[in-house]
């Protein structure tokens, strides 16, 4: 059999950047996936004459070709070409007015509510739109993009050096980096002295990285909002799995080696460090390095013996919060977006503005809060001609279906689907009911089967104040269970996102070369 210089455990996002950065630099790698596709959130599926978008809303972090962004640098660095699509918006938030209201209004689809806000691309733009809707806060507003230009660079800075090191970096250009660190969103712009009204609008991609603003790193959240706003959203022309099959090319042109239905079922020891993997319940493969893009939860409990865990990775593991989960409802339309009266690509539709209210509401499907996505906005022929097609997502924390009997699961899936239909239809005062050909719902338990994770999340660990990206970049060998096993994914210091992902797998790949070209 033969021995590789390391074994990626897990196709998604991140096993994919890494597989593609080790085999790059000259490594006998091995990827590993359990599915018979790769990607993981990043793949397509077909239902009738649709073909589905799994997961992605939309990416930041593609450029221009004269300024290129954090995601065309890395998926240049891994020789992967994808043709993106970029679309010039960035989100509408929509919250339907309360009874007795006294600051609601009548927008233009004829719906009473409290807060109807279309945000431009750029920041000017993005800063006017918002004091027009709340006057006084364009200046609070520019001064918090001027910050998310030093976080932007003070990330990149990080990216460069081995965690400390990185730090340090941006420490030395970026003068207001440890003044911000540790700094919620809310206490952030507090200080910059932003109406509260105008935070809320301010923060409503919260939900992207799955914390609130009472919770959530401020100069992280800067540094993903520069990404949307500056140069507007993109999508992969065909769907997230050309994203995916783009890498798998890149890995294959390098040498490197994918074995598809092979899962990993133990981690083989030896002399106190892994060895090797059992595949499929027994056939072994041995390397010198691995590197998992799985959850650590399932990892450290089914692949690992009871006694090879260091007990500080299973304290740490234990003292971290599941983040949340999703449920989405996917409709292919016989009907096109403009007969629909769609109008905009995201959608976000909140029972309340403030993040933490929309957060506290999650904790079933029924909170009210909903996002709804048109691919058609972006990509107008996705869909046969005189059709659309629609997704509708929500969140969800803890386990909502603890009660819920297995003989009593498809009706709930029913009740859930119809739930967010009827939010989305009487919001945007749209009839969505009548025209859907195609329907598919996936709720926690879906993604958990797809994705291998806790509740099906697709987020990792709760992005606290405690657990956040400073404190995570600088523990980060201390997080991993053996010198040379290394994890990647959404469990990591950046959490949940596409260009986070293969930003750990990366980063697993770079410090797992450095160590062959040091001897270690």
């Amino acid at each position: 059999m033969k021995k590789y210089d390391v074994i990626v455990i897990g196709a998604g996002n991140g096993g994919l950047a890494a597989a593609a950065t080790c085999s790059k630099a000259g490594l006998s790698t091995l990827l590993l996936e359990r599915h018979n596709i790769p990607g993981g959130s990043a793949s397509s599926f077909v239902r009738g004459r649709f073909e589905f978008e799994p997961s992605l809303h939309e990416l930041c972090g593609i450029g221009t070709p004269e300024s290129p962004g954090p995601l065309d640098i890395q998926f240049g660095n891994m020789e992967a070409k994808v043709n993106w699509v970029k679309h010039n918006s960035t989100f509408r938030l929509v919250v339907p007015a309360k009874e007795g209201d006294k600051d609601s209004f009548i927008n233009e689809d004829g719906v009473r509510v409290s807060v109807d806000a279309r945000m431009p691309v750029g920041f000017e733009a993005f800063s006017r739109k918002l004091d027009e809707i709340v006057p006084g806060s364009y200046d609070s507003c520019m001064k918090a993009f001027e910050l998310s230009e030093e976080m932007t660079k003070a990330f990149e800075c990080m990216g460069e050096g081995d965690n400390m090191g990185g730090i340090f970096k941006a420490l030395k250009y970026m003068p207001d980096f440890m003044r911000l660190t540790s700094h919620t969103i809310k206490e952030g712009l507090d200080t910059l002295g932003m109406p509260k009204k105008a935070q809320d609008i301010f923060n409503t991609y919260w939900c992207y990285m799955g914390s609130p603003a009472s919770q959530f790193d401020f100069q992280y959240y800067l540094a993903v909002l520069n990404g949307y706003i500056k140069n507007g959203a993109s999508m992969p022309r065909n769907r997230s799995h050309e994203m995916s099959l783009a890498i798998d090319k890149s890995i294959r042109d390098n040498g490197g080696d994918i074995w598809y239905n092979s899962e990993v079922t133990s981690v083989i020891m030896k002399d106190g460090r892994p060895a090797g993997v059992k595949v499929n319940g027994n056939k072994e493969v041995f390397a010198d390095r691995f590197i998992c893009n799985a959850s650590p939860k399932f990892v450290l409990s089914d692949l690992f013996g009871k006694d090879d865990i260091p007990e500080k990775q299973i304290r740490m593991t234990n003292a971290r919060k599941t983040a949340v989960s999703l449920t989405t409802v996917y409709l292919g339309m016989n009907k096109t977006k403009e007969e629909l009266g769609i109008k905009d690509y995201s959608i976000f539709i909140a029972p309340d503005s403030d993040s933490d209210k929309q957060y506290e509401a999650c904790g079933d499907f029924y909170s009210g809060f909903c996002i709804i996505n048109c691919l058609n906005e972006v990509i107008p022929d996705c869909t046969p001609p005189g059709t659309s097609q629609l997704f509708l997502t929500t969140m969800t924390f803890g386990d909502p279906l603890k009660d819920v009997k297995p003989q009593d699961y498809k009706k709930l899936k029913t009740k859930v689907a119809g739930f967010l239909i009827d939010t989305c239809e009487k919001a945007l005062n749209i009839s969505i009911r009548p025209y859907i050909e195609e329907i598919e719902i996936a709720l926690p338990p879906t993604f958990s089967r797809y994705l291998n994770t806790p509740m099906g999340t697709p987020y990792g660990y709760m992005l606290e104040k405690w657990d956040s990206l400073i404190p995570r970049t600088i523990q980060y060998m201390q997080d991993q269970p053996f010198d040379n096993f290394l994890f990647c994914g959404a469990s990591q210091e950046r959490g949940d996102g596409y260009g986070c992902a293969y930003y750990t797998g990366e980063k697993a790949a770079k410090l797992t070369i450095k160590a062959f070209r040091e001897g270690k």
